[in-house]
């Protein structure tokens, strides 16, 4: 038995995902492997219409001292290619060794470790071994080289010395064939010497052949599991259901089937069955079969923004009273007090606030989909890669926390956003969001998302200061849809397995006047940079140049906090640089009068 934290598995250690325990390395295998009465229902009738699914499952929580005997989820060792620290001898470890336990050299009896680099399928997702036993023989010297069929592989450091990868070796005890790994990471690598995809998982069985290019990766490597989530707040359930009639094809247990042989004699059978199980016509079923997985997922997750959009709307008109669900506790808050003398800045702010909505109790529930491998723009590897005999489901977690919820003046935004100038600005980050390898994955760079999406990081940095959470356990969500409706806001929110994401300290801080004095102080602090004036008048930077002013200095955030991968950020369209007009600048400019005249006051008295 090994731990993980129930959280972790969905991500970043969950289906296809190696995770590292104690010196071990573990990949956790698809759920068609998991014990279904093992698992715990996770209940959210809406998100499971939006995503087509019969039911959402979590793994099963165990005892804080597990035993054997507890239920668990399976992992399987990988890479399996291990070494001595010791002696230095490799071993293939096969799975009818295992037997629970830290596996161990059978030469010294030392902790084996694992080997340091893997085998990634570029795109389709696919991952095997490096076969070192084909690698040390690939450059052989002898006859007897060539033929060897015993081999004892050393890991060892190369004779004479070098830095890098070429001074680690693979040598062969038996023949003395040897190679560095100099020439390992390099494209096309593997292909040269015979090697080629396996066709699958290494938990699997039953493997497909693959003709795709291997790519070398260190198992550490961020880009060796990319998981695709979908994440939603437990809202209101709507009067009737918005069912996804795509979602739900695309989820039956036919239905890769039909998309693996199209033309295949049973196509039609299987769609006229399809179509009859789900009581819809065969037409749907076919839209489904050439429509894009990506764009109706994508489309999946803005259908669930708004409804969210519309639950918190629907709070700011409430006046102040807490409405919603026991697991959704939201109120209406005032940005600017009422009857209470406010310096003239706050009031200039409070003209681009629309309403500020505080959600006192959360529930947040996160659905892992499958994963991708080397690149965003891999083939996604489904979660379940067994035979369907039940109703579709989905992994899935569930945390609470609080939140707050700002919206802006869309009269104001509306006007701001027509200006050429800042059109134009926006234009070069959708340009490079389009030819970019994680383009498909992003929301379209406008001037509201990316608004919206800096000011969120902004906060979330102001607020760590104050809120009692530390920054990487705040999360934002942007809601910035232009069509069918407009939205324009954005929640800052926390949340954890436990209590502790309900202590009250965020709330507590969306309350009048604290929400104002941090919303000036994240105005002000955008003002400057660190790293000014190269950040500020930059014109590209971040991955693939996908940020404009914004770097670690003044924008960035944690990974876990961000969305959108800590990319299309930019202060200046929130503060201005002469050339652009900020949609804050006013604001900017009161502060700093109002700082000038004070400073007068203060120097006559």
């Amino acid at each position: 038995m090994r731990t993980v934290r129930l959280s972790q598995t969905v991500s970043p250690f969950g289906v296809g995902a190696i995770v590292d325990v104690m010196g071990e390395s573990l990949m956790g295998v698809d759920i068609s492997e998991w014990q279904y009465d093992r698992t715990v229902q996770v209940k959210s009738k809406r998100l499971e219409e939006r995503l087509g699914v019969q039911e959402l499952r979590t793994p099963p929580s165990v005892p804080a001292r597990p035993s054997i005997h507890s239920p668990g989820i399976p992992y399987q060792r990988f890479p399996r290619w291990l070494f001595c620290q010791s002696c230095r001898r490799m071993h293939h470890y096969r799975i009818q060794q295992e037997t629970g336990d830290p596996p161990l050299c059978d030469q010294c009896r030392s902790k084996l470790v694992p080997m340091r680099f893997i085998a990634v399928c570029a795109s389709k997702g696919h991952v095997r071994d490096i076969p070192w036993d084909r690698w040390a023989h690939s450059t052989y010297e002898s006859e007897a080289q060539r033929r060897c069929q015993k081999h004892v592989l050393i890991f060892d450091m190369a004779v004479r010395g070098n830095e890098g990868l070429s001074g680690l070796v693979v040598r062969c005890r038996t023949c003395g064939a040897s190679r560095d790994l100099g020439e390992l990471p390099a494209r096309g690598a593997l292909g040269r010497i015979g090697v080629s995809c396996s066709g699958g998982q290494p938990w699997q069985r039953n493997m497909a052949a693959c003709d795709q290019p291997l790519e070398v990766l260190q198992r550490g490597a961020t880009n060796v599991t990319l998981p695709d989530t979908t994440t939603a707040l437990d809202i209101p359930e709507p009067a009737e259901g918005m069912r996804n009639i795509a979602a739900e094809v695309r989820q039956h247990r036919n239905f890769e089937d039909v998309r693996s042989a199209p033309q295949g004699p049973l196509a039609s059978a299987l769609i006229q069955l399809i179509a009859q199980n789900l009581e819809i016509d065969e037409s749907q079923v076919r839209q489904a079969l050439v429509g894009d997985p990506d764009e109706g997922l994508r489309e999946t997750r803005r259908g669930l923004l708004s409804d969210e959009w519309d639950a918190f709307l629907e709070a700011a008109g409430s006046g102040g009273e807490p409405v919603g669900t026991p697991e959704f506790v939201i109120s209406a808050s005032e940005f600017v007090r009422a009857g209470v003398g406010t310096p003239p800045v706050v009031e200039l702010l409070g003209e681009s606030v629309d309403a500020v909505v505080l959600a006192h109790r959360l529930r947040e529930i996160r659905v892992l989909h499958g994963f991708r491998r080397y690149s965003q723009d891999a083939d996604l590897v489904d979660v379940h890669l067994g035979r369907r005999g039940r109703g579709r489901w989905l992994p899935a977690v569930e945390s609470f926390g609080e939140g707050i919820f700002l919206s802006l003046n869309q009269d104001l935004l509306g006007r701001w956003e027509q200006l050429d100038e800042v059109r134009s600005r926006v234009a070069v980050l959708e340009s490079r969001r389009r030819r970019s390898i994680m383009g498909a994955r992003l929301i379209e760079a406008t001037p509201r998302s990316v608004l919206l999406h800096t000011l969120a990081h902004l906060l979330m940095r102001r607020l760590a200061f104050s809120c009692g959470y530390s920054s990487a356990s705040l999360r934002e969500r942007i809601y910035a849809e232009t069509a069918p409706r407009s939205e324009a806001g954005l929640l800052i929110y926390t949340s954890a397995g436990d209590s502790e994401g309900t202590l009250g300290g965020l709330v507590r801080e969306g309350e009048a006047p604290r929400l104002a004095r941090t919303l000036i102080a994240a105005i002000e602090e955008a003002a400057w940079c660190s790293a000014d004036p190269l950040c500020r008048e930059s014109r590209g930077q971040g991955f693939n140049s996908l940020n404009r002013a914004a770097c670690h200095g003044c924008c960035l955030v944690a990974e876990t906090s961000c969305e959108r991968s800590n990319v299309l950020l930019d202060r200046v369209l929130l503060i201005g640089d002469g050339e652009t007009p900020g949609f804050f600048e006013n604001v900017l400019q009161g502060l700093r009068i109002a700082t000038v005249e004070r400073s007068g006051e203060l120097s006559e008295e």
